[in-house]
């Protein structure tokens, strides 16, 4: 596996990038989805995956 320089400026704002399994592309999914239906699948896994990690990481809200 290599290094990977995106050359994303650190004043551009949050964003979402997927580095492709291919090694040497990537996509800013907050602006388009991968073409490759493969690479659509194992991103949207991805996401779902860091949802859950964030759900699980919020207080439990109180009942009323």
């Amino acid at each position: 596996m290599t290094d990977l320089d995106i050359g994303i400026r650190g004043d551009c704002g949050p964003t979402l990038l997927y580095v492709h399994t291919d090694e040497g592309s990537s996509t800013f999914v907050d602006k388009a989805p991968p073409d490759d239906p493969r690479e659509r699948a194992i991103c949207r896994a991805l996401l779902l995956h860091a949802l859950r990690l964030l759900d699980a990481c919020e207080p439990a809200t109180p009942a009323p």
